[in-house]
């Protein structure tokens, strides 16, 4: 009896850790592209092996994003409207330091998009997701996979979309013959580093630079 007791003690407090919403730890993001198009060919394959890492602890978040061997973007929100963007690569090591507010301001009006709700479900990382299908006014439509149980803010993180009522678990968006897809496949519920993961200051040998420098780049 003490045993089947202590066995269903177990499955209870398991399924309520299962259920908890979580609002810390790390999201590791696989990459992937395709497209019919063989003038596309020399940038998909630059583009192979991207990753996007997300960071998260309250309101502070940290992106990662490695594009394949172009780019390395880090943008970090520390929770105070403060964000530090990182950009190195083929362009150098740049820095910018700047505010939500501000950075809305310089992007202008976001474009609305026509969402959509649907029943689907699928289980990703054990967490039962639910699907969103996004059409923008151009027409390119996006596909998530979210979940209500993972609290991430959003503000600062272009990954991270307004629109989808939850934590993106798997993307898939299709524009100019290119199909991007984006799928979980690490979740640790802890942040080995802690705070580091939100320092805003500039690290050592990346240059300062303002958001209007960052736009005559074609960013």
């Amino acid at each position: 009896m003490k045993k089947i007791i202590l066995s269903l003690s177990f499955a209870v407090v398991a399924l309520f850790s299962a259920n908890a919403q979580l609002s810390e730890g790390h999201v590791k993001y696989k990459i992937e592209m395709s497209s019919d198009n063989p003038d596309m060919e020399m940038a998909i394959s630059m583009m192979q092996g991207s990753t996007l890492d997300v960071f998260f602890s309250g309101d502070k978040t940290r992106s990662d994003m490695k594009m394949g061997t172009m780019m390395n973007i880090s943008t970090v929100n520390d929770g105070k409207d403060n964000i530090l963007m990182l950009l190195s690569g083929m362009i150098g090591k740049n820095a910018i330091k700047s505010t939500i507010s501000e950075i809305e301001a310089e992007s202008g009006e976001k474009p609305e998009y026509d969402v959509e709700l649907m029943d689907e479900t699928k289980t990703i990382q054990n967490y039962v997701c639910k699907k969103a299908l996004l059409t923008d006014p151009d027409g390119n439509e996006m596909t998530f996979w979210y979940t209500e149980d993972i609290i991430v803010n959003k503000k600062g993180q272009n990954y991270l979309n307004d629109e989808v009522p939850g934590f993106p678990m798997e993307f898939e968006l299709s524009q100019g013959g290119m199909v991007m897809s984006m799928t979980v496949t690490e979740l640790d519920k802890k942040l080995k580093k802690g705070e580091d993961h939100f320092d805003i200051e500039i690290p050592e040998g990346y240059k300062e630079m303002t958001l209007e420098q960052l736009k005559t780049m074609g960013m």
